[in-house]
């Protein structure tokens, strides 16, 4: 190189790795193959995710007590579970919902938790200890894998009946019809209610008689005529009415008279005939599908048992069956007459229904095992036990009190549904089972999916039906392939952008080659690392790659330059390969390592939030000290072969003072230089307002997910019905499916046609699905509430699509709460704005929340304000007269019993079949407890003698309101206060707006109640706080290096002015663009400092280099600036060019960070080469806080120094 002094060389007598490379080039060449090689074993080897493993460290325990209260659950069941879990020291967090007849509590671990399972074994212990609930409450299920991500939803559904099935079972229906009616006269209509085959026709029959009987005592119709058939039952009636009226008779007789959610749900709905020869085109109007709720569970039975053969399935679950259940429904009378009790009833099936074994008898040497016979084997087994007999010795069996019904658990607790466009173009919605598939911890998410597919494909071939439908509404492996494929083209265009920016830069192919060179190289040796620091491939790992591509080149860039010098002066190509690169050495690796030092510190960030970010300092630490090791091993190696000494000799520095564009930054920083505290004010002026204009910036702490999948969580009053729940759904999903559809009119394809926007709707009733996504917990046990999961062709529609669909289905869809929620990224929030007041009465904790409601509803921005109890429901109470009781000789326990076995049934036995247990349940029949009034009418049966009387004689039924819902945290009663922000405005705006009137509203709460300030704004401060201070770890750690390397306070406070100016820049690309202030944008402010840092210890470096040859002050720091400049644009360009497609294809996540980088980069670079040397002068000049001693006489210039990047 030239500038440094003459004379003997010490560097000559150097042995270090890049003379090594270049001397044992045979050697060198084995190491990079094998460099080559072990980068892609370790990018085959690692595991392909879309996100990084977060795992979700949550629990739940639920509790059922049937027809308790919720006030009396949580007293009596949930504070002692609480404690119990309380007792763990990992617990965080302990939320609990008790509600009427079941208790729900979630169970939060402390982030940091390193042993999940072994505290979940120890919440599991403690509860089993728990012996002191109440008669009638329990067990207690814990739920330790609540937490666990499906890696595949699998949702199983049937097709509607086909065209030929439907013409068939018209045509017996019509003949029918055309048979019953022969002889009648007047105009007549007929009800017909179809059903599969499969049910038993007695059960659709008596439902038609019950509305037969209630016709005829409405006066409806008159010359009724009952028919039934193979899959149908149905009533011809004469009547005046027209088919609306009729309709509507039909349909309110069966909401007095029958249970709705009773209904079999196989049973299609009522058709209307008036002319036999529309029957089928009425029955397409209604038909149902295909096949029965009995046909999915063998179906999806099946699919388990296969896919549990995969050997990277762990855990398969169901969800959306509907259990069987054999009901012996009894008339009080009937059973009255033949002296039979319940308790009686199922000591009898109990002693009947055995599976003890009757032992093992050893004869002549074997051992013979004796099997006594008894254990139902049908249900028609169980009406043939005899119970009793009459007066007259003739025996009663159980067929002649009861009915024996098989069908399935009703009310139904639980539902799935599914819609799909089908060939015909239209939607169907059908019953649906979906499974959740979980992956083996550390499998292949690509091999899991191969695998399942493999084992599909062959069940499919040979024993599903071919036109049973089996969909994908959450697909992990085609998510990760299409996020790490997407990711990965962003790598390849950043690396092809990089080698365009040097190869204009430099503007010579041999070293824009070599650099494309070293790219490879260092990308293979940082994914050997990767794979041994057991690192993933996933969005982060791949997005910090990109962020790294500015950072690796630099040490390439500066080796490959230094030879390039040495070649120029003169020397051997096979000493200036390893003399370049080893004079730069020590300035570079303090570069380096000031680099990785600002990277390193965001380990220190704990939880989620740090288990989401942590590869990201690993890769790009990981990658610096790859490019450091490439710089001076292969790039040597390779520039021995590649580069040449230029034909034209490098131009002097003085040419260069005066021409091209490093004369124009030479006049421009000598200008600054001569003003420099006018140069200086004007920046500080320039700051000060870029900051102050930043404070519009919004916030938000992380961004929603661009994602195919979004879902609506659909909430009706807390007393509703799961049958209102799913008709509710059922609204819901007409209205998204309009919206899709005029929203794919009016955003065309490319060929001008309107788009299928709409994929599936994937619809549970009664709960939430299966955890499909990290963030998205489901809801338990909650007849009143719906999910519905939305699959749409393009993800770009999704953010579209939301705020339509919001504010349809809010307009729309009456007397339900609609939130439609887009998927969440990095630590998830749940509700954007809530506020939490805690207490102990609830009156005031309910008049508090109103409060805060009534703040929120002032917001403009504001919408959707609500709260987590609801409203009071309706509620019956039986007021037992004890004095009345004591004389009738029954107890309050009786009465108790009495009401629960009435309503909701009383379990007598089990039949096994295979290994199925189906229960079997006495209840009255469905005309005697359809309405309230029949509570009155209920018999109270003594446990203790056959003494029975009315209920009316013992008790006095009331009514009254009761709270349905309570809910705490953290062992306190806690109301929650939410509010969404209306379409295009942020959480952080709405709660801006509010903080002022919630800061008053808290000061003037009670004593012994707790305002907490939930939802993102909660979170936000978290993650920023623990951001700051790595932050701050990370500025004192390169200013410490900065000291021990320049020997000085002073200089590091110089690298630092240039700080400011990047945060300002970064601040300003935020505003420019559009995007808000998140967790990301101030992770990429954090990550600049390193970047602008290493940019100022270089240029120092060449400031004390001109300065120990001599050079003028003045010309020092202008000199430096100029060889500077060319290699700063081409790592600065590099950099940000670089960033530009994970800017524009990573998704909302990446777009703060770009554009911080880039904004802030840009801006820093200016500032490093114009005001870093007016800071310098004004030191050394003005403040004389740093010596600067001048060379008696100018020295020769040779050359120009190495211009490192």
């Amino acid at each position: 190189m030239s500038g440094h002094p003459p004379g003997p060389d010490p560097l000559l007598h150097v042995h270090n790795t890049a003379r090594f490379f270049t001397e044992n080039r045979q050697i060198a060449w084995v190491l990079l193959v094998a460099t080559l090689l072990w980068g892609v074993y370790g990018y085959m080897g690692m595991a392909k995710r879309k996100d990084p493993v977060v795992p979700v460290l949550y629990a739940a325990a639920i509790c059922p007590w049937p027809g308790a209260s919720a006030e009396k659950i949580e007293q009596l069941v949930t504070r002692r579970i609480e404690e119990r879990i309380a007792e763990n020291a990992r617990v965080e967090r302990i939320e609990s919902t008790s509600r009427g007849s079941v208790a729900i509590i979630l169970i939060a671990l402390d982030e940091r938790t390193e042993d999940a399972r072994k505290e979940l074994d120890d919440i599991a212990l403690r509860l089993a200890a728990i012996r002191d609930l109440p008669a009638g409450a329990g067990p207690i299920e814990f739920q330790k894998d609540f937490g666990d991500t499906a890696a595949l939803m699998l949702t199983v559904a049937s097709p509607p009946v086909n065209g030929i099935e439907l013409e068939l079972r018209a045509r017996g229906i019509r003949e029918a019809i055309e048979s019953t009616r022969q002889g009648a006269t007047g105009t007549r209509a007929t009800v017909v209610v179809p059903f599969p085959v499969s049910i038993a026709p007695s059960i659709a029959a008596r439902q038609r008689d019950i509305i037969v009987t209630a016709l005829t005592a409405r006066d409806l119709g008159r010359d009724i005529r009952t028919f039934d058939g193979p899959g149908f039952v149905g009533a011809d009636i004469e009547t005046t009415l027209d088919d609306e009226a009729l309709a509507s008779g039909v349909r309110t007789l069966i909401d007095e008279n029958l249970l709705p959610a009773e209904l079999p749900p196989d049973v299609w709905p009522p058709v209307l005939v008036r002319d036999p020869k529309d029957t089928q085109a009425r029955m397409a109007a209604v038909a149902g599908d295909k096949y029965t709720y009995r046909d999915l569970d063998r179906f999806t039975d099946q699919i388990k048992r296969v896919l549990q053969t995969v050997p990277q399935v762990s855990k398969i679950t169901r969800a959306g069956l509907l259990p069987e259940q054999i009901y012996l429904e009894y008339s009080q009378e009937r059973l009255a007459s033949y002296g039979l009790q319940l308790t009686k009833l199922a000591d009898i099936l109990r002693a009947r229904n055995i599976t003890v074994p009757g032992g093992i008898l050893d004869v002549r040497g074997k051992r013979v095992a004796i099997d006594p016979s008894g254990e139902f084997t049908s249900e028609s087994q169980i009406g043939d036990v005899l119970v009793g007999t009459t007066a007259e010795g003739r025996p009663i069996y159980l067929r002649d009190g009861v009915q024996v019904v098989r069908a399935y658990q009703t009310p139904a607790r639980y539902l799935n549904y599914y819609q799909a466009r089908g060939a015909d173009g239209t939607f169907h919605r059908s019953r649906a089972v979906t499974l959740a598939v979980q992956m083996r911890p550390g499998e292949q998410i690509a091999a899991f999916g191969e695998a399942v597919d493999a084992a599909l494909a062959d069940l499919r071939a040979s024993g599903l039906p071919h036109d049973l439908i089996v969909d994908r509404p959450s697909d992990q492996p085609l998510q990760v392939r299409e996020s790490v494929d997407l990711f990965m083209r962003s790598l390849y265009e950043a690396i092809i952008l990089v080698i365009l920016v040097a190869l204009v830069g430099f503007w010579e192919w041999r070293a824009a080659l070599l650099m494309a060179l070293a790219i490879p190289l260092t990308l293979a040796m940082t994914f050997g690392m990767m794979h041994v620091l057991h690192v993933d491939v996933q969005q982060v790992s791949i997005a910090s790659l990109i962020i790294a591509l500015g950072l690796l080149v630099d040490d390439p860039v500066v080796a490959g330059d230094a030879i390039k010098r040495e070649l120029q002066a003169g020397r051997p190509p096979i000493l200036a390969a390893w003399l370049g690169p080893t004079r730069l050495a020590t300035a570079i690796l303090f570069a380096t390592i000031t680099n990785i030092v600002a990277y390193l510190p965001f380990l220190l960030i704990s939880g989620n939030i740090g288990k989401f970010i942590y590869s990201l300092p690993v890769v790009l630490a990981c990658s610096l000290v790859a490019s450091r090791i490439v710089s001076m091993t292969f790039i040597p190696l390779l520039g021995y072969y590649l580069l040449r000494p230029s034909r034209t000799p490098e131009p002097p520095i003085e040419h260069r003072r005066a021409h091209g564009v490093t004369g124009a930054y030479y006049r421009l920083a000598g200008w600054a230089l001569d003003h420099r505290w006018a140069t200086l004010a004007v920046a500080m002026l320039l700051l000060v307002a870029t900051l102050a204009a930043s404070r519009g910036i919004r916030i938000q702490f992380f961004p929603k997910d661009l994602a195919y999948l979004s879902y609506v969580d659909v909430w009706l009053p807390e007393d509703a019905t799961l049958s209102a729940t799913r008709e509710r759904a059922g609204a819901a999903e007409a209205v998204i499916r309009r919206v899709a559809a005029e929203f794919g009119r009016t955003h065309t394809g490319e060929d001008g046609k309107a788009r299928a926007v709409l994929e599936s709707l994937t619809t549970f009733v009664g709960g939430g699905g299966p955890r499909f996504w990290f963030s998205v917990a489901p809801e338990l046990f909650q007849p009143n509430y719906a999910q519905i999961i939305i699959k749409v062709g393009d993800k770009h529609d999704t953010r579209l699509l939301v705020p339509l669909l919001q504010r349809a289905l809010a307009a729309e869809v009456a007397g339900a709460r609609i939130d439609v929620r887009e998927l969440e990224n990095g630590k998830p929030v749940g509700i954007p704005v809530a506020v939490r007041l805690s207490g102990d009465n609830p009156a005031e904790l309910r008049r508090m929340a109103e409060g805060v409601k009534a703040i929120f509803r002032s917001v403009p921005k504001a919408d959707r304000v609500r709260d987590d109890w609801g409203a009071d429901s309706f509620s019956v109470k039986l007021q037992v007269d004890s004095d009345k009781a004591n004389l009738a000789g029954v107890s309050n326990l009786d009465v108790a019993l009495s009401s629960v076995t009435g309503m909701n049934g009383y379990p007598l036995t089990v039949l096994r079949e295979g290994d199925q247990q189906i229960p079997v349940v006495a209840r009255l029949r469905p005309e005697e407890r359809a309405r309230i009034t029949d509570v009155q009418n209920l018999y109270v049966y003594s446990q203790v003698s056959s003494q029975r009387v009315p209920l009316r004689q013992v008790s006095e039924v009331t009514y009254a309101m009761q709270t349905e819902k309570i809910r705490r945290r953290n062992q306190f009663r806690t109301i929650s206060v939410s509010a969404f922000p209306v379409p295009g405005a942020l959480p952080s705006e709405v709660l801006r707006a509010a903080r002022p009137k919630l800061d008053a509203f808290a000061r003037t709460m009670p004593p012994g109640y707790r305002f907490v300030i939930g939802g993102e704004y909660e979170e936000q401060v978290k993650g920023f706080r623990q951001l700051a201070i790595v932050m701050l770890v990370s500025v004192s750690a390169i200013f410490m290096a900065l000291v021990f390397q320049f020997r000085n306070v002073i200089k590091p406070l110089i690298v630092y002015s240039a700080i400011p100016f990047g945060v300002a820049g970064a601040l300003l690309g935020l505003d420019v663009m559009g995007a808000p202030f998140g967790f990301m944008a101030f992770l990429g402010i954090a990550s600049l400092v390193g970047v602008i840092v290493s940019h100022v210890i270089v240029l120092f470096d060449f400031i004390e280099e001109r300065h120990e040859h001599g050079a003028p002050f003045r010309e020092a720091l202008l000199d430096a600036g100029i060889v500077r400049l060319r290699p700063v644009m081409v790592t600065v360009g590099a950099t940000v060019f670089g960033l530009v497609p994970l800017a524009m294809h990573g998704g909302p996540l990446w777009e703060g960070l770009c554009y911080t980088q880039i904004a802030g980069l840009t801006i820093a670079t200016g500032v490093t080469l114009v005001l870093v040397p007016v800071l310098y002068a004004i030191f050394v000049q003005d403040l004389k806080w740093l010596a600067w001693e001048e060379a008696s006489s100018p020295p020769a210039i040779e050359a120009a120094p190495v211009e490192p990047a």
